[in-house]
C-alpha cells in the first residue's frame, strides 16, 4: 500500500465527504467545507458552511450541501468553493439525492415533506404530501422509487412533476437505514432493497415487481448493499460482511466480523475488491473469496470509498487520506 496524501479533519466522529471527478468535498473544524485535490489532497478552496452537514454531494460541477444549524440547501460551484444560490427548506430536512438538474431534499424521519428543487437554481419544482417519512429516495430511468419504512410500500414518482406513476407493495416491509443508502443500483433496470430482517429483493424499476434476491441466515444490517463489480456486498448485524452475486444472488464469499468489522463500503480495484476493518486493516479479496494481500492504514476507519484511477479514500475519526490498494 502507497500512501498518496492524509488530511487532518480536526472532527472526533464521522464527517460528510462527497467524492466528484478530481476531487473531494469534505466537512471539517465544524463548521468549514473543502474541497480537495483528489491526486495530491491540496485545497483548491476552504468556505464557512455551518454546523455538521447532514448531506454533502458533489457532481462534475456543482456540489450540494445541508447544514443542520440553518433551515437551507446551498450549491457552491465545486471548482472554486463560490455559493451560486442558497435555498430555504423547511427545519431538520434530510435525504439529499441529486438527478441530473433535480435536487431530491426532505423525508428523513418524517420531519419533513420530500420535495425537488432545480439544481441549477434552487427554485421549488414539486412538493409531495406530508410530511411523512421515507427512506432515501433513489432515481433511476427517470423516476423516483419511494420507500416508507417499516411498511411494504413502494411508490414510483415521475421526476419531472413528483406525480405518482404506480404503487407497489412487497411482500416484506422495507427496513429503517436511517440517513445511509436504501436502494442500491443493480443495473439500468433493477435495484436492491433491504426488507424484512434478513432479505435483499430485486425491483423492477419499470413495473415495480420483485423478487426475493438473497435471505442471510442473521439479521442483516438495515441499508442497501454495496454493489461492487459483479457482486453485491451486505452487511449483517453481527458485523460480518457477505458477497453475494450481483447476477444471481448466490452468495460467493464472506468476512466475518472477528472482533474487527469490515466498515461501510467496497470498492472495486484492478485486482478485486477492497474491503476495510475497523482497525484500519485493508483487505484485498478476489471475486471468490480469496485473499491476494493485507495492509494496514495505521488507524481507526469507518469508511472506504473509490477516489480516482487506482486509488481509494479512507476516512475515519480526525483523518482522510487516499491510498494505492495493496
Amino acid at each position: 500500500m502507497r500512501v498518496r496524501w492524509r488530511r487532518p479533519t480536526h472532527l472526533r466522529g464521522p464527517q460528510r465527504v462527497a467524492v466528484a471527478p478530481g476531487q473531494v468535498v469534505a466537512h471539517e473544524r465544524g463548521t468549514r467545507l473543502v474541497g480537495l485535490d483528489a491526486a495530491t489532497g491540496a485545497p483548491r478552496w476552504d468556505v464557512p458552511l455551518g454546523t455538521w452537514p447532514r448531506s454533502v454531494v458533489a457532481t462534475d460541477r456543482r456540489c450540494w450541501a445541508l447544514p443542520q444549524d440553518r433551515p437551507e440547501l446551498a450549491c457552491l460551484d465545486l471548482g472554486a468553493g463560490s455559493a451560486l444560490w442558497r435555498a430555504a427548506v423547511p427545519p431538520f430536512s434530510g435525504h439529499l439525492v441529486v438527478a441530473g438538474d433535480t435536487m431530491l431534499v426532505g423525508g428523513w424521519r418524517g420531519y419533513t415533506a420530500l420535495r425537488a428543487l432545480d439544481g441549477r437554481t434552487g427554485d421549488l419544482r414539486w412538493v409531495r404530501p406530508g410530511p411523512v417519512p421515507v427512506v432515501r429516495p433513489v432515481v433511476a430511468g427517470g423516476r423516483v422509487l419511494l420507500a416508507r419504512p417499516g411498511t411494504p410500500e413502494l411508490s414510483v414518482l415521475d421526476l419531472d412533476d413528483g406525480g405518482e406513476v404506480f404503487r407497489r407493495e412487497l411482500p416484506e416491509p422495507f427496513a429503517d437505514p436511517d440517513d445511509r443508502p436504501a436502494f442500491a443500483t443493480l443495473d439500468a433496470d433493477h435495484v436492491l432493497v433491504r426488507c424484512g430482517p434478513r432479505s435483499l429483493w430485486r425491483v423492477h424499476v419499470g413495473s415495480g415487481d420483485a423478487v426475493e434476491f438473497f435471505r442471510g441466515d442473521a439479521d442483516l444490517s438495515p441499508d442497501a448493499p454495496v454493489v461492487s463489480g459483479d457482486l453485491a456486498c451486505v452487511r449483517d448485524r453481527g458485523a460480518g460482511l457477505t458477497a453475494v452475486d450481483a447476477g444471481t444472488g448466490r452468495p460467493r464469499w464472506r468476512l466475518d466480523a472477528d472482533g474487527d468489522p469490515p466498515v461501510g463500503g467496497v470498492v472495486r480495484t484492478e485486482n478485486g475488491h477492497l474491503v476495510a476493518r475497523r482497525s484500519g486493516i485493508l483487505v484485498r479479496v478476489d471475486d471468490d473469496g480469496e485473499i491476494h494481500g493485507r495492509a494496514t492504514a495505521g488507524r481507526r476507519l469507518d469508511g472506504v470509498r473509490a477516489l480516482t484511477p487506482g486509488g481509494v479514500l479512507l476516512t475515519g475519526p480526525g483523518e482522510l487520506s487516499a491510498v494505492t490498494p495493496p
